[in-house]
Parts: structure tokens; sequence; C-alpha cells
């Protein structure tokens, strides 16, 4: 009997075959991105706009002058006050909420594409791990800027800063607090792929947890080999930036153009990247779902055996 094509393989022809898939992740990815930007944007104007700072801050960043432009933030956070207390809450939960929404949209769809409808998810439980992936992104964040300051006092409270304390210090705390997201953000990714109809947040999570423990290590060599996929294609950016940086000297508005397209070229592939390996982790998952025990979670469309082969 011949062997059946690997999960990495499945997921990117899955893609490929429809690439309603991948369209529609660049849509909803992209459109965040904008919004966001725009509502940070719009925010800061707001809050800026009646203190007619503009030129005070050109005039501090032209001097290069470090302390001169410290002042000056710290006199823009004075003259705010509660002001920018209520945009440092308001604006992140926005954005999270937005990411939420736009992120419950996309992925509602394109797992419907990749799997049968019966097995997925209700909109509602999508939105809730989708917007809960967001304010644990903010929250990681928040941890990690505050641990880090706080270091920094502790390091700093002699009459000579203590570099050797602080970095013992905070080289554990951020990888600490960098994994912890990373295991959290990917269970609660995969469970609005692995969840059943019908199924709750909570329920959605533990199918997660236990699809993953069942084949841990095609899960983690899966998701290594995407990795790697994404870490050649950045390295590829990195360099074409960098053997074009002559640009800046002679053409900076060629080279600014070329940035822009080679970045948007990046996240465009890496957005396919992502679905593929979405669609190998349901391929891969599907190997070990009884098929009486619920309906196929492989699209008929990719329709494609699987193998116990590691993907990510």
């Amino acid at each position: 009997m011949s062997k059946p094509p690997n999960p990495i393989t499945q997921g990117l022809r899955a893609v490929a075959r429809d690439p309603a898939i991948f369209l529609v992740e660049i849509l909803w990815r992209w459109s965040f991105a904008v919004l966001a930007c725009m509502l940070v944007a719009g925010v800061g104007m707001m809050l800026l706009g009646p203190l007619h700072v503009g030129k005070a801050w050109y005039t501090a960043w032209g001097s290069r002058d470090p302390q001169r432009m410290g002042q000056l933030l710290l006199a823009i956070i004075l003259l705010l006050g509660a002001k920018l207390i209520i945009a440092a809450i308001a604006v992140p939960f926005a954005i999270a909420l937005l990411w939420g929404i736009l992120a419950a949209l996309g992925r509602f769809v394109t797992i419907k594409r990749l799997s049968s409808g019966l097995t997925s998810l209700r909109f509602r439980t999508v939105f809730a791990l989708q917007l809960l992936r967001g304010l644990v992104s903010w929250f990681a964040l928040i941890l990690l800027f505050a641990t880090t300051i706080g270091e920094a006092l502790i390091a700093t409270r002699g009459t000579q800063p203590d570099l050797v304390l602080y970095y013992l210090m905070v080289m554990p705390s951020v990888v600490l607090i960098g994994v912890s997201w990373l295991v959290l953000n990917w269970y609660l990714s995969l469970a609005a792929i692995f969840g059943r109809e019908g199924q709750s947040f909570r329920g959605a999570f533990r199918q997660a947890r236990q699809t993953v423990r069942q084949q841990r290590s095609d899960f983690a060599g899966t998701g290594f080999v995407f990795l790697l996929f994404r870490t050649i294609i950045l390295l590829i950016v990195v360099a074409i930036c960098g053997l074009a940086s002559g640009m800046a000297g002679t053409a900076p508005q060629s080279y600014f153009v070329l940035l822009i397209v080679v970045s948007l070229t990046y996240f465009a592939i890496a957005d396919f990247l992502y679905m593929a390996r979405m669609a190998a982790y349901l391929a891969l998952a599907a190997a070990h779902v009884d098929s009486a025990a619920g309906p196929t979670l492989v699209a008929p469309s990719s329709a494609f055996p699987v193998e116990n082969t590691p993907t990510l």
C-alpha cells in the first residue's frame, strides 16, 4: 500500500486549492492592522492636538538629546493626566475587541471551508476565544513592561546601577512571560479549530488540549517545520532590505517603496503559511478521529489522507 502524503503537504495543498481561505485571512488581518493604526492615530490626535507640541517635539527630536526628549514626554504626560490614563485603558481594550470581532469572523469562515460545518464552533464561542487572545496579549505586554521597569528600579537602587543583577532578573522574567503567553495563545488558537459544534468555551479549550496531548510530538514537529519556513522567508526579506540599503541615501523614496512592497509580500506569505499550518493540524488530528464518532475534520474539497508526520 502506498504511503499517503504527510499533513504538511496536505495543509499546503488545501489552502492552494481554495484561495478564498488565504484571501479571507489576509482581508481580516490587514483590515485589523489598518483600523487599529487609525484608532491609535485618532486618539493621539485628540489628546495631543490641543497641546500644540508638534514644533516642540520636532525640535527635541532634532537635538538628538535623550534628556530633552524625556523631559518633553514627562511634560506631556503631566499635562494629559487623567485623559492619558483613560486612553491607556480604553484603547487597548478597544483594539482587543476589534481583534476579537475581525478574528472571529475570519476564523469562522476559514474553518468552515477547511472542515465540515458540523464540527465548527458557534460564532460566539469563536469570538470569546479570539477576544481572550487579544486581552491575554495586552496583559502579557503590560506585565512584561511593568516587570522590566520594576527590575530596573531594583538594579539602580545603589549609587551605581548593577547591570549584572538587572540582566539576571530580566532575562528569566522575559523568557517566562514570553513562553507562558506563547503556550496559552497557541492553545486558544487551536481551540477555535478543534472545537466541535455545541461545545462551550471551556469545552473547546479542553478539546484542543486533548487533541495535542494525543500527538504532542507530531504537533511540535509540524509547528517547527512551518516556523522554519517563515524563518527562511524572513531571512530572505532581511537580506533584500540589507542589500538594497544603499538606496536609502541615493533614492530614499524608492527604498521606502521597496520596504513596503517587501514587507507586504512577507506578511502575505506568512498568512498563507499560517492557514496551511491550521489545515495541517486538522489533517493531523483527523487521523485520530473515528469516522463513527463524528464528521470529518478536513473539507471534502481538499480530501487528503493523513499520516502521523510532524507538522506545525
